[in-house]
């Protein structure tokens, strides 16, 4: 017998009958029911999630932020309600514990009555963080609780992105004040370190100023106190002085009147000497010639003496020093009226100027500390200046919209742009290539109930265990390609699901059929319904390593040791690929290993057909459950 031959009797068999043909539509539309009702139900629950009813409860009572009363509960709460991601129902907290409890809400979110005031306290003295109150009941879903949960996150994150640029923005809006005042601040301090220099100058000029002030009234000092002893006397000696001047005032005006007397006589004695004189030169006089000579030798000195006579006893002689004299009198009795008080004021001048010396030593001294103090305060100024420059310089001068940009940045600082390389549409998607690998492997088991896994017939008469084995392999195997290109049609045609290499994942498909056929025959031809048996067990064991769901490095280290050596894995690994736009080399590195395994089971098939076209156990004499 051909190996088409064989095929065409095994199909006749398996529709030879109503039933037969019923039981084998019914089998092969097993992958169909399983794969394409879980897929259509899973497709994309994401979407769905405004279904989920979910419990909201805002107590929040709000606060007062900057003087501008805020609620952040509330506004948390109204993003909620109109972004329609859940099911939210506002509702009191007794009604959201009840309602959670029953099963009328999943979840329940609660803003409590202080949140406002909590998330405010952040620019305070005390600040304590605020708190969401999520209600779960892992009763209603435990699904429902981990999204309850990614959503309460979601909330979270949101409001500190809100509290964070607010807080942000005031602190950049005070940096920008604190900018401005120390502009200001830098402007003052220039002003400073100039007049400070200026002072600082004036400083030293009144520190020498001041060592002179401070020797010349030292200089002061002694000469007052030389003039102190020297005026002691004073008051006695004006006093004399007073009292000879008044006696000469008084013998100046005798001596005045005295003056005009004798004015008056040496005028007459050189009147009667002119006369004399006359008379001796009359004509016929006889005098003695040396009288004549000595009335002659007379006139000079008479003359003289009526010239300072008539000088003495004029105004501007004695009755002028007279009264001069008269003049000093009375000035001299002022004076001795006034000494003592002009000794008194010398003696005071003198301890005054003592004290002024010993101040102006002290001003000097202080004038020296001056100077000394004001250099310093002007190179410090000069410094604070520098320094009020380079922070000014330091700190970014920015615009409101700089700010508000900036704070944004703060609160929101990383930013997830995803580089897909390859990506799936959605949920349904993503879970395509694990449930379509196990609908291939549930349909190949289904399939292997009515098919005979060798003809026994051919083993006992023909006895070539090869065409034997690949004539009970390619039934189911076609039957199984068949499947698979309808799930194909299925997925693509009435889910939608996008697939980025369709002729190569209907082949992959075909491919992954054909290699479970082949595990699935060898099963049933080494150990029989037992190996049957077996084929269950090992798609248990495959759902759980093949990685379909949550990453295969999450499985214990056993059972993450088998995702490698099973084949489900690698089928799984070879749609996504082919599904979502991978590479070939990963392709081939799913190809491969299924590749083996599609070889080692047809041969270990072909060692078992060869075995029981041999020898006959009383197993394989007597009928089988499973098959004909």
């Amino acid at each position: 017998m051909t190996i088409p031959t064989l095929v065409r009797a095994e199909f006749a068999r398996l529709t030879a009958s109503r039933i037969g043909i019923a039981a084998l539509v019914a089998l092969m539309t097993v992958p169909l029911v399983y794969g394409g009702l879980y897929l259509w139900g899973n497709q994309d629950p994401y979407s769905n999630l405004d279904k989920v009813p979910a419990a909201l409860v805002v107590q929040d009572t709000g606060t007062t932020v900057d003087g501008t009363p805020t609620n952040y509960g509330r506004k948390a709460a109204t993003s909620l309600l109109d972004g329609k991601k859940f099911g939210w129902v506002e509702v009191s907290s007794a009604q959201a514990a009840t309602g959670v409890k029953d099963g009328t809400y999943d979840f329940g979110l609660t803003f409590p009555a202080d949140f406002s005031t909590r998330l405010a306290s952040s620019s305070g003295d005390e600040p304590v963080s605020a708190a969401l109150k999520l209600t779960t009941d892992d009763t209603n879903s435990y699904l429902s609780t981990t999204i309850a949960k990614q959503a309460a996150e979601a909330v979270r994150v949101e409001i500190a992105k809100q509290v964070g640029s607010e807080a942000s923005i005031t602190l950049l809006n005070a940096v920008g004040s604190i900018r401005d005042g120390l502009v200001k601040a830098d402007d003052g301090a220039v002003s400073l370190a100039s007049g400070a220099a200026t002072a600082a100058a004036g400083a030293s000029s009144l520190a020498s100023g001041s060592a002179t002030l401070s020797t010349g009234a030292a200089k002061l000092s002694t000469g007052l106190h030389q003039l102190d002893a020297k005026t002691a006397a004073l008051p006695s000696s004006a006093a004399q002085l007073s009292a000879g001047a008044s006696s000469l005032a008084g013998k100046l005006s005798t001596a005045s009147s005295t003056a005009g007397t004798l004015a008056s006589n040496t005028s007459a004695a050189q009147t009667a000497y002119a006369k004399l004189v006359a008379d001796a030169q009359v004509p016929g006089a006889v005098l003695d010639p040396r009288v004549l000579a000595d009335i002659q030798a007379l006139g000079t000195p008479v003359g003289t003496a009526n010239a300072y006579a008539g000088g003495l006893a004029a105004p501007t002689g004695l009755p002028a020093a007279a009264a001069g004299a008269a003049q000093v009198a009375a000035g001299a009795s002022t004076l001795s009226a006034s000494a003592p008080a002009l000794a008194s004021a010398v003696h005071s001048a003198a301890g005054g100027a003592a004290s002024l010396a010993t101040g102006a030593a002290s001003a000097s001294t202080g004038a020296s500390d001056l100077s000394t103090g004001v250099g310093q305060l002007a190179t410090g100024s000069k410094t604070l200046s520098d320094s009020l420059t380079d922070a000014v310089g330091k700190i970014p001068q920015t615009t409101a919209a700089e700010r508000a940009a900036t704070s944004n940045l703060i609160a929101n600082p990383v930013q997830v742009n995803q580089d897909a390389i390859t990506q799936a549409k959605n949920y349904g998607a993503g879970l395509a290539p694990f449930f379509l690998s196990l609908a291939s492997w549930i349909g190949i088991y289904a399939l292997f109930l009515l098919v005979r896994p060798l003809s026994r017939r051919a083993l006992t008469a023909v006895r070539r265990p090869i065409r034997t084995t690949l004539a009970g392999w390619l039934t189911p195997a076609l039957l199984g390609v068949v499947q698979m290109v309808a799930l194909f049609a299925l997925v693509t045609l009435a889910l939608h699901l996008p697939v980025a290499n369709p002729v190569g994942m209907v082949a992959f498909m075909a491919f992954v059929a054909m290699t479970f056929a082949a595990i699935v025959l060898a099963l049933n031809v080494l150990l029989g319904s037992v190996g049957q048996f077996l084929a269950l067990v090992f798609m248990v064991v495959q759902l759980v390593t093949a990685g379909g769901t949550f990453p295969w490095q999450t499985l214990p280290a056993p059972l993450a040791a088998l995702h490698q050596a099973l084949p489900m894995s690698h089928a799984v690994d070879g749609i996504r690929q082919l599904m979502y736009g991978g590479t070939g080399g990963d392709l081939w590195s799913a190809f491969l290993p299924l590749a083996a395994w599609f070889v080692g089971s047809l041969a270990l098939s072909v060692l078992g057909a060869r075995k029981q076209g041999r020898f006959r156990t009383l197993r394989q004499l007597r009928p089988s459950p499973i098959g004909a």
